[in-house]
């Protein structure tokens, strides 16, 4: 969200400084009134794990998948990928969405929520991995197993499972909002318009009083087609965006980072 809670403002301020990963979250740390100096200190991806050369799992049918991992709930729109995929393409059509699906509010019923959706039996096909833990070791294999990423939410702190999937040599669709936007950019990704800020409405209390962004589904749609249809273009993209992770985005570049600020300090 485009702010941050006033305990959190408070607490801050007491500090001699701050770090924060990206130009996003220090613009919301000033509106909200942190006064001390901040620091823009990016994260970083591990790209001896999450690299282009890792091995896929098999995909003995061929379809062009789509892949998107999220937790449920409000803020990663999972009602909109889901509906807009679905109104997008035909069940013949040879594409289909996997979502690794985590939900840690036991109350949600979450095969029921995607029922209320009304999905159609002959749009596009979507498969789930529904609280399915993969070792680390694995998640490259998982991004590698698909041909594009999705991120379509309302704002993110980082999104590392995107930079991972882009490290590990995919095209992505990601949300043109939120702090992601410090390493995603239109030469290595395509980015989903939005339609503007709206009050951020959520079960988690650090979001009251403040916005986050409302992605564009009729893009997304265009979007989805486009990847789909345009598959040469799509894999440069993720080419190069697994050279710009390894480039100027690893753990060691955020190592660095930190430890030439300490340095300074001293």
């Amino acid at each position: 969200v485009d702010g941050f809670p006033a305990e959190w403002v408070k607490n801050g301020n007491e500090m001699d400084e701050v770090w924060v990963p990206s130009a996003f979250n220090r613009d919301g740390f000033v509106a909200s009134g942190l006064t001390v100096p901040i620091r823009v200190m990016p994260l970083g991806v591990d790209v001896d794990h999450f690299h282009p050369a890792v091995k896929a799992f098999p995909n003995p049918v061929g379809d062009f998948v789509f892949l998107a991992s999220f937790e449920w709930g409000e803020r990663k729109r999972a009602d909109m990928i889901l509906k807009v995929f679905n109104q997008t393409f035909r069940r013949t059509d040879p594409v289909v969405l996997v979502c690794k699906v985590l939900n840690v509010n036991k109350p949600t019923n979450v095969g029921r929520q995607i029922e209320a959706l009304g999905l159609s039996q002959a749009g596009g096909r979507i498969a789930f991995l529904h609280n399915k833990e993969f070792p680390y070791h694995q998640l490259g294999a998982l991004y590698r197993s698909a041909d594009c990423y999705v991120s379509a939410g309302r704002g993110e702190g980082w999104d590392m499972p995107l930079m991972e999937a882009m490290a590990c040599g995919l095209p992505s669709i990601a949300t043109d909002w939120g702090a992601h936007t410090e390493f995603v950019h239109e030469g290595i990704s395509y980015p989903l318009r939005i339609r503007g800020l709206l009050p951020a409405d959520a079960r988690a209390p650090y979001y009251k009083g403040f916005r986050w962004s409302d992605p564009d589904p009729e893009h997304l749609a265009h979007l989805f087609r486009h990847v789909a249809e345009h598959r040469d273009e799509a894999a440069k993209k993720g080419r190069r965006a697994a050279a710009e992770m390894a480039a100027k985005w690893t753990w060691g570049h955020a190592a660095r980072r930190m430890a030439e600020r300490l340095s300074a300090i001293v």
